[in-house]
């Protein structure tokens, strides 16, 4: 072989081999390089507003909640399972789901099989696996930009669940436990804290301050509510408490009974109730009537989240069977109700909900309310400078409005069916007088808006 071409075959066998040499140290660098966990902070943490009326994402502007019950998410799936559900409610618009952290009951364990303590109910003692799923569930909530309204230990209504295990725990255990909680889930911003489970805080007072203040110590950024029993709000029942944060109401219709027997009342006259406290909180409506329970249905889902707002609240939580994840939660996100739900939170994200005031007197809608107690009753909200009311009826009927106490040169009366999110312009009017308006057609329920709109 030439000497020519022996020196250039060497000298590309070396150059070959130094550069994989390189590829391989750059390739072996990478391996050595510890995996960074980024936690997606996007909107959160929420706060409550300056005014202290609402809720806003950590750049101050309004978020209205707009929740789903998932309670048993925790308990019933698998990561992958977990992550179609939250991936089908970001797509219908919810933004937050409320979780039980533990499973129904203390002997219950996870669909992985795991228990959240190494010894059963002993909270001092947490199960390391347990967790780290919860962790999986909320990071992804996070990537999409979902708030977790997490129960730390569910007391239940009728002295089964976790009730009874807080006690025996005794305060001592639960702060830690909390402390456990808000240290570990402290990096995460999307998290809300439900204290309580359907029951009035009595024996279980002293165990339910000591881990709420738990959890504070360690995530004072997450905010904190407490889901009382039926027919009260978290003010009724733990009020005075420092780390309250925001209430939720809980009631049904009248006619169905609640807390102690007592006849609940309607979602609008508990809304307007908390509303009118001195010192007021955030609201939001927290449990209602789920769409496939006896008596529900897609109607009374748009009620509640309708009377609630244009009472004064800041969002609604939706509830249906899929609490529960039974063999058919999947076909069940797809309920009437759920898309209703979507569809509210379209038409109100468009409008200045959070500006909107209760109007319980006659000044604007004139006749056509209906009878207060009752399943017909129409809330009134107005902005405060009267240049917008809004209208809730939950059934057709003809109204007569005074347009003359909406504020502007040009009053337009605007019908939205909640139904399908159609528009129908119900006429221009001067700022006088009173008017009859009568929805375009006899389908259920409406949201009229008389505001201002300037020169037509």
């Amino acid at each position: 072989m030439p000497q020519t071409l022996r020196v250039m075959l060497l000298l590309l066998l070396a150059t070959t081999t130094l550069f994989a040499q390189k590829k391989k140290r750059k390739s072996s660098s990478r391996k050595k390089k510890a995996p960074v966990t980024v936690v997606s902070q996007g909107i959160f943490p929420l706060k409550v507003s300056k005014n202290g009326r609402y809720l806003t994402d950590k750049h101050g502007r309004p978020f209205l909640l707009n929740a789903d019950a998932g309670w048993n998410l925790l308990s019933k799936l698998k990561i992958e399972e977990a992550k179609v559900y939250l991936s089908a409610r970001n797509a219908q618009q919810f933004n937050t789901v409320f979780v039980q952290l533990l499973p129904t009951e203390p002997d219950e364990a996870n669909a992985y099989g795991q228990f959240p303590f190494a010894s059963k109910g002993d909270f001092s003692n947490p199960n390391e696996k347990y967790f780290q799923y919860v962790e999986e569930v909320v990071r992804y909530a996070a990537h999409l930009q979902i708030v977790v309204a997490l129960a730390p230990a569910w007391l239940g209504c009728c002295k089964t669940n976790w009730d009874e295990v807080q006690r025996k725990n005794g305060t001592d255990k639960c702060r830690l436990y909390g402390g456990y909680l808000g240290k570990r889930f402290n990096k995460f911003s999307n998290i809300l804290w439900v204290m309580g489970g359907d029951r009035d805080p009595q024996q279980e007072e002293i165990v339910q301050r000591a881990m709420a203040e738990g959890i504070k110590a360690e995530a004072p950024h997450h905010l904190m509510t407490y889901h009382a029993a039926s027919s009260h709000s978290s003010t009724d029942v733990a009020g005075k408490e420092a780390w309250l944060d925001f209430s939720m109401t809980y009631t049904y219709f009248r006619g169905k009974t609640g807390a102690w027997t007592m006849e609940m009342p309607q979602v609008y006259e508990a809304s307007l109730k908390e509303h009118n406290k001195n010192p007021r909180k955030v609201f939001i409506l927290g449990e209602s009537q789920y769409e496939d329970e006896k008596d529900g249905n897609a109607q009374m889902i748009r009620r509640q989240a309708y009377w609630s707002l244009l009472s004064g609240g800041s969002g609604h939580c939706y509830g249906s069977s899929v609490a529960d994840f039974g063999d058919d939660w999947r076909q069940k996100l797809q309920l009437r109700g759920a898309q209703d739900m979507e569809l509210y939170y379209k038409i109100f994200s468009g409008l200045p909900w959070y500006l909107f005031r209760p109007d319980t007197t006659d000044e604007v809608l004139v006749e056509g309310r209906g009878t207060y107690g009752n399943d017909d009753y129409s809330v009134v909200s107005v902005l405060p400078n009267n240049r917008m009311a809004a209208i809730y009826i939950p059934t057709s009927r003809t109204l007569k409005v005074n347009v003359g106490k909406i504020n502007g040169t040009n009053i337009r009366a605007l019908w939205i069916n909640p139904q399908t999110n159609k528009r129908f312009i119900g006429g221009y009017f001067k700022p006088q007088g009173i008017r009859e308006l009568t929805p375009p057609t006899l389908d259920e329920d409406w949201l009229l808006l008389l505001g201002n709109v300037g020169r037509k």
